[in-house]
């Protein structure tokens, strides 16, 4: 097997592992690293068949779970965005001894629309995919500029965020497609109801992609768990609001 590469930044003593979402690596949580470098070690993972991963092929997220137990630190905190948080929630389940706590960020445990389950269209999602396809970085700038939503106050740092993210080399269509199976056919909503690690979940009021309906009907069915809405931001909170996403992480992992 290929050798398995991840990147190190911050001085802090408590390790945040990182998972970004579907079709994007992990320079995604440049200005989080930046905020927080002083409170934690984080640890950041492109999956494989991206960025520094992308000679090892593309695999199902059993495939996935396992290879990130194998290599990452014991006692972590997982934090992972959208796709990266439903990866973090199933590492979670298979390995609850392992884990010190799991923050999903924009996440669900099924992101397809489901009966008396809001989420995405699967229609929705396919097109998403086809526009990745042909013009892998104009679908990404175009979901950038729609998920940020002042964008006078952020210009700054979505130009310089857009700059790296495009500065890595687009992923294989068979990443892509194997992001695509996972969005599609990933639902944890029973198995998370027997989740025996502490669950943070940060959601953004606006957010199209994951209702905020959805944060009612999992309070009342993970009662153990907590929830967070960030006013006026949509997909990212971590980068449309990152000071008040930042402030609401270190309020709620100092108890680890």
């Amino acid at each position: 097997m290929q050798k398995f590469y991840y990147n190190i930044a911050g001085k802090g003593k408590k390790n945040i592992i990182l998972l970004s979402g579907w079709g994007l690596h992990s320079k995604i949580w440049l200005f989080i690293i930046k905020e927080l470098q002083f409170f934690f070690k984080f640890y950041l993972i492109d999956l494989p068949g991206f960025g520094k991963n992308k000679k090892l092929f593309p695999m199902k997220i059993d495939q996935i779970v396992e290879i990130l137990h194998d290599h990452m630190p014991k006692k972590s905190i997982w934090m992972g965005w959208s796709m990266g948080g439903l990866i973090a929630s199933k590492l979670a389940l298979s390995y609850p001894k392992d884990i010190l706590a799991v923050v999903t960020v924009a996440s669900s445990p099924c992101f397809i629309e489901k009966p008396n389950w809001p989420g995405i269209k699967k229609n929705t999602v396919q097109y998403f995919y086809e526009n990745l396809k042909k013009n892998y970085y104009r679908t990404i700038d175009n979901f950038l500029n729609l998920q940020i939503t002042n964008k006078k106050q952020y210009i700054k740092d979505i130009n310089i965020l857009k700059k790296i993210l495009f500065s890595e080399e687009k992923p294989s269509l068979n990443f892509l497609q194997n992001n695509l199976e996972i969005i599609l056919y990933v639902d944890l909503r029973l198995e998370m109801n027997l989740l025996e690690v502490p669950l943070l979940r940060i959601y953004g009021a606006l957010d199209s992609l994951v209702p905020k309906k959805i944060v009612k009907i999992l309070d009342k069915k993970w009662p153990n768990t907590n929830s967070s809405i960030i006013k006026k931001a949509a997909h990212m909170p971590f980068i449309s609001h990152k000071k008040e996403f930042c402030l609401k992480i270190l309020q709620s992992l100092n108890i680890f």
